[in-house]
C-alpha cells in the first residue's frame, strides 16, 4: 500500500479536469467537466479509466451552473454559501465565501427593520469577493499553452472580464499583483499560477537593482536550506495522522469513490 499522501491531486484531462482526494477510510476522485466538449458517458468513463484503485461505487453525476446571485442580501433574506452561489470546485471555495459573508454581515447587522443602504453595501462587498475568485478561476482555464484538445483551444482564445485581463497585463509588463485586504488568494497564489503556466514578466520593479546579486543569492540560499532542515524534523503525513488524528476503526485506506 502507498503511503497516505498530504495533498489533493488535480490533473488536467481533454474536457476538464479531474481530483483525487486522499481520506483516511477512502480516496474520493471526482471528474470537472464541459458537456459542451465531451458526453456524461465519455466523461464518466474517463474518470473510471483513470483511477488509482478499484471504485467503491459507480459514477455519480452531479450537474452545476456556476455563477452568483445579484443580491445576496434583500430586504430580510440573506443568502449564504450554495445559497448565494456557486463557482466550480477547483479551489475549493465554498467554506471560505460563507465564513466571508458572515464576517462582512456581523458588522452590518441592523438594529431593526432592514437597511437598504446596509444590504447594498453587503452587496458590493459580496460582489468584489466572487469576482476575484471567477477571475483566479478563470486564469487556470485561460492561461494556456495547450493545444491538444477543444476545450483547451476554446478557453486560450476565449474574451476574459476586464478585471483579469488588467491583472495579467499588469503582471506581464513588469511582474505586479495586485494586493488587497480581503481576499481568499494571495500574491503567493497568483504568482504559482502566472509563472507556473508560463506567463513571465517583461521588466521589473526599479528597486531591486538596489539589491546586490549576490545578497540576494545568498539569501535564497541560506533559505532553501533552512526549509530542507525543518522538513527533515517533520513527520511523514501518514505519521503525524496516525498520531494525532485517527479515524475510529480505520486501519488504513483502500478503494476509490469516484464522482464526475
Amino acid at each position: 500500500m502507498e503511503p497516505l499522501t498530504p495533498y489533493t491531486r488535480s490533473t488536467a484531462r481533454a474536457a476538464g479536469w479531474q481530483w483525487r482526494i486522499p481520506l483516511q477510510h477512502r480516496t474520493g476522485n471526482g471528474h470537472v467537466f464541459s458537456s459542451a466538449f465531451i458526453s456524461e458517458d465519455e466523461a464518466a468513463e474517463t474518470l473510471m479509466r483513470n483511477l488509482d484503485a478499484p471504485a467503491l461505487a459507480d459514477p455519480r453525476m452531479l450537474r452545476f451552473r456556476a455563477g452568483r446571485r445579484v443580491k445576496s442580501w434583500e430586504r430580510n433574506c440573506l443568502a449564504l454559501g450554495l445559497a448565494s452561489g456557486f463557482l466550480e470546485p477547483l479551489e475549493s471555495t465554498s467554506i471560505y465565501l460563507v465564513q466571508i459573508a458572515l464576517m462582512h454581515f456581523l458588522p452590518l447587522l441592523p438594529r431593526g427593520n432592514p437597511d437598504p443602504l446596509l444590504a447594498a453595501e453587503f452587496n458590493r462587498r459580496m460582489e468584489l469577493e466572487y469576482d476575484r475568485i471567477r477571475d483566479f478561476l478563470i486564469l487556470h482555464y485561460h492561461l494556456t499553452s495547450r493545444d491538444d484538445a477543444e476545450l483547451w483551444r476554446y478557453c486560450r482564445e476565449m474574451e476574459v472580464p476586464d478585471s483579469l485581463k488588467h491583472k495579467m497585463e499588469l503582471f506581464a509588463h513588469r511582474g505586479h499583483i495586485e494586493q488587497y485586504r480581503d481576499g481568499l488568494f494571495t500574491p503567493p497564489s497568483w504568482l504559482s499560477v502566472y509563472t507556473g503556466q508560463g506567463l513571465l514578466p517583461e521588466s521589473y520593479h526599479p528597486l531591486a537593482d538596489n539589491l546586490p546579486l549576490d545578497s540576494v543569492i545568498a539569501d535564497l540560499d541560506s533559505l532553501r536550506a533552512e526549509i530542507s532542515r525543518r522538513v527533515d524534523e517533520m513527520p511523514f503525513h501518514e505519521a503525524f495522522v496516525d498520531r494525532y488524528c485517527m479515524a475510529a476503526g480505520v486501519g488504513g485506506g483502500s478503494g476509490s469513490e469516484a464522482r464526475p
